[in-house]
């Protein structure tokens, strides 16, 4: 199935230049360590991107070449939850065609029906998805069929302690059971990595561990960020200005202005002025920061 039309079925964007290269690159089996791009160019898309990559491998027989399982991690819960409602609107495009019609020439009913062959259980969703953050209770999706390709968002420290075998909340039964879970045959793609350095270098650590244990299905780990440092002798995916300029979205976003104004107030009533001059934007599709 053409990447593009099933892209443009589950997002309804146009693939840009290099989330169309990403694919070909998962597709082939070969995952970049760390993802090098521009805020506001959509990196949280690498999510259909693998998904896509991970039905055609399935449908080739070669489902192997990725994990079946994407794990996707950041520090903060706004994002986590911004992270999930992307994901529940990819599976609601997939489950909304008539689950009796798997037409191949239908984008959608392609990826479902793909994704199906890979699943133990017939029954539940195509795709499993389950959010892990404190406060929210686990709705245990990603653990009931472990061969069905699933997607888990959560919090470094949700995510980090079941890796360590000491999952917050698990009883020292299940500890050993969403450690395998997490740590085999995972896709950890790691957001906003540049700011928490440490939960990077853990998990390098557990690659390093897992290379020479020479594990069957070891988990693969990808960085996402926008300011990527300390990338020596590792792959990094970033633009290629001379390609990825002749996509509009992409000229817009790396030549938009970013003017700084300084409005100076030696008054008594700098409370009020600042009140005032945030409220000149209250009708604007922006955000103040105060």
């Amino acid at each position: 199935m053409n990447f593009r039309l099933v892209f443009k079925a589950l997002t309804d964007y146009e693939p840009l230049r290099w989330q169309e290269r990403l694919y070909i690159q998962m597709q082939s089996g070969r995952l970049p360590d760390v993802c090098d791009l521009p805020t506001g160019l959509g990196k949280t898309s690498v999510i259909p991107i693998w998904l896509i990559a991970l039905a055609s491998g399935i449908e080739a027989g070669q489902r192997s070449k990725l994990p079946r399982r994407l794990i996707y991690i950041v520090n903060r819960r706004t994002v986590v939850d911004q992270a999930t409602f992307l994901t529940e609107k990819l599976r609601e495009r997939i489950e909304a065609q008539n689950s009796q019609t798997n037409d191949a020439n239908d984008p959608l009913g392609w990826l479902r029906a793909t994704l199906n062959k890979a699943r133990a259980n017939p029954n539940g969703p195509t795709l499993a998805i389950s959010t892990l953050r404190g406060e929210l209770a686990d709705n245990e999706e990603w653990k009931s069929d472990p061969a069905r390709p699933a997607i888990i968002v959560g919090t470094i420290d949700m995510i980090g302690s079941k890796l360590l075998f000491a999952g917050y909340g698990d009883s020292y039964k299940l500890r050993p059971h969403h450690a395998g879970l997490v740590g085999q045959d995972a896709l950890i793609i790691h957001d906003e990595a540049h700011l928490t350095p440490a939960f990077s270098d853990l998990l390098q650590a557990v690659i390093k561990e897992q290379r020479q244990c020479k594990e069957a299905r070891p988990i693969a780990v990808l960085e996402l960020s926008a300011t990527a440092s300390d990338t020596a002798d590792r792959e990094v995916f970033s633009l290629q200005p001379e390609l990825d300029e002749l996509d509009a979205l992409v000229r817009q976003r790396l030549s938009a202005q970013k003017p700084l104004h300084l409005h100076e107030d030696e008054t008594a009533t700098l409370p009020e002025t600042i009140v005032q001059l945030a409220l000149e934007h209250e009708a604007k599709a922006c955000k103040v920061l105060i």
